[in-house]
């Protein structure tokens, strides 16, 4: 999943905004108390029982570039039912971040989608019922 831009190309987000939904999802990562500069690239880290969330924040001049999360099955092949429940209140914060910012939200496979739901969210990154693969 990933951020860029906020209203028109090259606009940037509030830091102080990105930062605190950011730590809806990642917790008492230390380096979301960090102080960044621009040209700063702030990497976090949450591991679940199931999830590993891991995110890259990108600072510019004024604010944040761009945020890029990726989401990591540790238990690929089990049921996805736990994965899907333990990725939503992240993807919750995420979307929440997009409403709020004004910034676009979207599967970096597929660039040209934006503003993601958590329910779209979820459905490419853990479908409910995957398909088979041959």
């Amino acid at each position: 999943m990933r951020f860029d831009e906020a209203g028109e190309p090259g606009a940037e987000l509030p830091v102080a905004v990105v930062l605190g939904r950011l730590r809806e999802v990642f917790g008492d990562d230390p380096e979301l108390d960090l102080p960044i500069a621009d040209g700063d690239i702030v990497e976090l880290e949450f591991t679940g029982a199931r999830a590993s969330i891991d995110g890259f924040v990108y600072a510019g001049a004024q604010g944040v570039q761009r945020v890029v999360v990726e989401f990591t099955d540790r238990s690929w092949g089990e049921p996805v039912h736990e994965f899907r429940q333990e990725i939503t209140p992240a993807l919750d914060a995420l979307v929440a971040l997009a409403v709020e910012t004004g910034a676009r939200l979207f599967d970096s496979v597929d660039p040209q989608s934006s503003n993601l739901t958590t329910a779209r969210a979820l459905d490419l990154l853990a479908p409910a019922n995957p398909p088979d693969v041959g």
